[in-house]
């Protein structure tokens, strides 16, 4: 996961991706916004809007979503 200190950042993203921040900031705008396109599909953008209408702060999401989706990976190899 792409983050800095813990958190995820325009730069942290910028610099993994090797584009400019202004790139990001184009195209996202927020990280909120960059979170919520990397969970959803392009035609699901009800779904996209419901969320961040709901969860104002998905980044406070990702470690349950990350501990979920281990969770769930590890399940699987299980079978």
């Amino acid at each position: 996961m792409i983050a800095h200190e813990g958190e995820i950042t325009i730069s942290a993203v910028a610099i993994a991706a090797k584009v400019s921040r202004r790139t990001i900031y184009t195209h996202w705008g927020t990280v909120e916004d960059l979170v919520a396109d990397s969970i959803f599909e392009p035609h699901e953008q009800g779904e996209r809007a419901e969320f961040l209408a709901i969860y104002k702060d998905p980044l406070r999401l990702l470690p349950a979503m990350v501990r979920e989706l281990q969770g769930h990976r590890d399940k699987v190899s299980a079978d």
